[in-house]
């Protein structure tokens, strides 16, 4: 028994669960292991880079709690992330929000008592997604300007939010599997996660195959549920021709470890969510439903037949119960196979 001194000392060491019950339903020739990101303290995988953000900077001497103030525009999990180590450690943390951001999302800021900004001029707020990435350091300058010690974590081209992948999840993922994963599926938001574990599995056999998921361009432009282009998973590569990139893709972001794109439409999505919910008692969002909508195309080849296929998990579905993630469109569903 030992007692912790913080929830910073809670972070990381997620379990990964073989779904065999869902493998056994569904026919699958593959194996699917889940990461289950929503065990860190604060529930999802940006606890990890949120903490190696922090540290590392308090570890360069840039930051303090007596004299720094954090800022971070983001549309979720990683505001909630920062929120809860700032309130830890003792730091001011000034959060604005994109679009989209789900109820329970901002319910969480408003607990640990983030400060939100609302006063972003429309036209930073609607250059994000017209501009892409380069748009965020607009906003990001609106919101240090005037803020006596600010310090901007930059989650988009933050070399911490992908060391923090590589410094853990991916050690975890190749010690927890004895090195026996075979594909690696991940999003892309920030990019981090996916660059650091996919560089660490890549250094340690180079020919374990790393999958992307993408969103149905249709579901980005004309989303089932407001928010979902922000608030669950971005597109990378309107089309993947190793040439063409859309303007979301984050410097995080590499494309040299990625061996293959899939798209998934947000309906496969829901569907994944509710199988795995219905045959393993265990509900994700939507960024993880999507990982696990690939995961589940991947085992069902007949070239995996026998291959461990590992899909990071990044949060669960509570965050979402006002967006209807657990309702059963029986319209779609039933015209689903993956």
């Amino acid at each position: 028994m030992a007692i912790y001194n913080s929830i910073t000392e809670l972070v990381g060491k997620t379990p990964i669960v073989e779904f065999r019950r869902l493998e056994k339903v569904l026919g699958l020739k593959g194996r699917i292991a889940g990461k289950l990101e929503y065990f860190n303290p604060a529930g999802s995988h940006k606890d990890r880079m949120a903490l190696e953000i922090i540290e590392a900077a308090e570890a360069r001497g840039d930051i303090s709690p007596e004299k720094t103030t954090l800022i971070e525009y983001t549309s979720g999990n990683t505001g909630v992330a920062m929120a809860a180590f700032a309130a830890a450690k003792g730091y001011k943390f000034n959060i604005g929000l994109q679009n989209g951001v789900s109820i329970e999302r901002r319910k969480l800021l408003e607990a640990y008592q983030a400060n939100i900004i609302e006063d972003i001029p429309d036209e930073l707020v609607a250059g994000v997604f017209e501009k892409g990435i380069a748009a965020f350091a607009d906003v990001l300058s609106y919101m240090t300007d005037g803020i006596e010690g600010a310090y901007t974590t930059r989650q988009l081209d933050n070399p911490d939010n992908v060391n923090a992948h590589y410094k853990h999840t991916g050690p975890e993922i190749w010690e927890d599997t004895e090195g026996k994963i075979d594909i690696f599926v991940g999003g892309v938001g920030t990019g981090g996660s996916t660059h650091g574990v996919s560089k660490y599995l890549k250094e340690k056999n180079p020919h374990i195959k790393v999958v992307i998921t993408q969103p149905d361009a249709n579901d980005v432009q004309n989303p089932i549920v407001k928010g979902v282009e922000d608030g669950g998973f971005h597109g990378i590569h309107a089309v993947h021709d190793g040439t063409t990139t859309t303007p979301m893709a984050p410097a995080n972001f590499n494309d040299e470890l990625t061996d293959e794109y899939v798209t998934i439409t947000y309906a496969e999505t829901l569907k994944a969510i509710h199988l795995l919910a219905k045959y393993e008692g265990i509900f994700v969002g939507a960024s993880s439903g999507a990982s696990l909508a690939v995961a589940i195309r991947q085992a069902r080849l007949q070239e995996n037949e026998g291959k461990l296929i590992v899909p990071l998990l990044p949060d669960n579905g509570e965050r979402y119960l006002s967006e209807d993630l657990q309702k059963i469109r029986h319209e779609v569903e039933d015209a689903i196979e993956f």
